[in-house]
């Protein structure tokens, strides 16, 4: 085995990846009416999430969800990735990779995507994609040859395998296409912009219409196209499935699963394999009460997760034990319920309960404004668990509902705790990246304003480790420190479920979010 080999196969500690080892706004319509469903030849999705445009950049992300855009890596359902795009991902040193791509690849308008054309997807997003600069330091890439690039940066990006497997990383597309399109991102509808097994051929706030490309690089199709529909509402989307008028509902509430989980006939549950999706609760350090240690402290001491978990979500959920989910090597036990304990913590803290039962330090009140979001509506469910479990202790908890979580986040005076789906290994099993982009000082999504010296020293060298017992030992001291200073707390965690019709009772959700691919098919 090459010295290259080798130092790849050690990379693959973060989850396994055999990726160098091995290959394998709203947008106006376009022209023309939405097309029918043919028999089973469509599949008809509900989801709360909107597409709002095919730019690349800003709404990229969602071209491997739907079908129309893949990635150069790809994660699997069996917790690894694997080259995609590439037929080879293979370091030359912590600081160098050769990037081969697959040959004959071309996008839905028949442009070949060869070297030349992803170094000019590579230069778009380092020039416009503020996440790729930070998760790849000083990331440069140069053509080797018409299917090989080189990639350098300017410090050892060990997870550089699950970052190319990033939906909000490296989408790749027609560069050329979309930079005639002069950031008008309408006319890239129906365009061929993307290398997926479907094209784009109608978008607008409410609908994404999907056409099957039938000169795809990657052979058969299974289906003639898709039609995903946008509910916000979750009941809605359930109630679609029930009344024919969709075949696959995604991100229902659990509340909704319940006469659903057992069903043997018309509308059922399915479930992805890998429990992916954790509740996490940010916790806002930036200001009083969860600035205060013994109160986040309390906080997370006084959640009861097994009820929420077995009771209020009906078992859909499982209770977390920490940061990771359990099946991770490297999970640390640093979670647990003790109510007891809470309340110690606040009676030592200086935490005194008033007449109205609702603790107080000097004029303090311990209240805190618990954010919720319509995308997800368990987090509503959950919150109001919470509030019932919290107050006892001596907390005021209001429950907020806003249009977007993440951009209420990022008014740190208009929260104290919110919910939000981001699992800690992401949807590529990389635990590096999340700990880096919400824990880490200077991380994008930390949102809670953390700041601490010595996480921020064991992300650095866990963004350089590929030695596994050492990457392991650094992952259980990240937790540590974590569950020490309760930056973030783990609410409830579960694999991604939907509810299918009869039409489409075979149909498992991904648990990597690949939600329509050549393969799906009816039955």
């Amino acid at each position: 085995m090459s010295r290259a080999l080798r130092w790849w196969c050690l990379v693959a500690v973060v989850a396994t990846v055999v990726a160098g080892c091995s290959s394998a706004g709203q947008t106006p319509a376009a022209e023309g009416p939405s097309p029918s469903r043919n028999g089973t030849d469509m599949v008809r999705f509900a989801t709360p999430y909107v597409v709002k445009s095919l730019d690349p950049i800003q709404q990229g992300l969602w071209s491997p969800e739907w079908g129309y855009g893949e990635l150069l890596m790809r994660a699997t359902e069996d917790g690894t990735v694997e080259p995609w795009l590439l037929e080879r991902l293979e370091p030359e040193s912590p600081t160098a990779w050769t990037l081969a791509l697959r040959k004959n690849v071309t996008f839905a308008n028949g442009k070949a995507l060869d070297a030349p054309a992803l170094k000019a997807v590579f230069d778009r997003h380092i020039a416009d994609n503020a996440l790729v600069n930070e998760r790849i330091p000083g990331i440069k890439v140069t053509v080797v040859d018409a299917t090989t690039l080189r990639l350098v940066t300017t410090s050892p990006v060990a997870d550089l395998p699950n970052l190319l497997a990033d939906e909000q990383m490296i989408s790749v597309f027609d560069a050329e296409a979309v930079e005639k399109a002069q950031d008008n991102p309408a006319t890239l509808v129906g365009k061929g912009i993307y290398t997926g097994p479907f094209n784009v051929t109608r978008l607008t706030a409410d609908e994404l219409v999907l056409e099957r490309t039938d000169t795809y690089w990657g052979g058969d199709v299974t289906l003639a196209g898709a039609h995903v529909r946008f509910v916000p509402d979750g009941q809605a989307r359930v109630l679609a499935v029930r009344n024919g008028e969709a075949d696959i509902a995604l991100y229902p509430p659990t509340e909704a699963l319940a006469a659903l989980r057992k069903a043997t006939s018309g509308p059922r549950m399915a479930i992805a394999r890998q429990p992916l999706q954790q509740l996490r609760a940010f916790l806002n350090l930036r200001k009083a009460p969860m600035n205060d240690r013994a109160a986040r402290q309390a906080f997370a001491a006084g959640i009861d997760y097994a009820q929420i978990a077995e009771q209020v979500l009906d078992g859909v959920y499982t209770a977390p034990t920490g940061l990771f989910p359990d099946a991770m090597s490297y999970a640390a036990n640093t979670q647990f319920s003790n109510v007891d304990e809470a309340r110690k913590l606040l009676d030592d803290a200086g935490w005194r309960a008033g007449t109205d039962g609702v603790r107080r330090k000097g004029s303090t009140p311990l209240a805190i404004r618990l954010l919720t979001y319509p995308q997800q509506p368990d987090t509503k469910t959950i919150a109001v668990a919470m509030e019932s479990q919290l107050r006892p202790l001596g907390f005021d908890v209001t429950i907020s509902e806003v249009p977007n979580n993440y951009e209420a986040m990022q008014n740190p005076k208009g929260w104290d705790v919110g919910l939000s789906f981001d699992g800690t290994l992401g949807y590529t099993y990389d635990p590096v990246a999340p700990l880096r982009d919400f824990l880490t000082s200077k991380g994008s999504k930390n949102f809670g304003g953390v700041s601490d010296a010595d996480l921020d020293a064991v992300v650095v060298k866990l963004s350089a480790t590929t030695e596994a017992k050492e990457q392991a030992a650094l992952l259980r001291e990240a937790q540590g420190i974590i569950a020490d200073e309760r930056y973030t707390v783990i609410v409830a965690q579960r694999s991604s479920p939907a509810v299918v019709g009869e039409g489409f009772a075979s149909y498992r959700p991904s648990s990597v979010l690949h939600h329509l691919t050549a393969t799906t098919k009816a039955g």
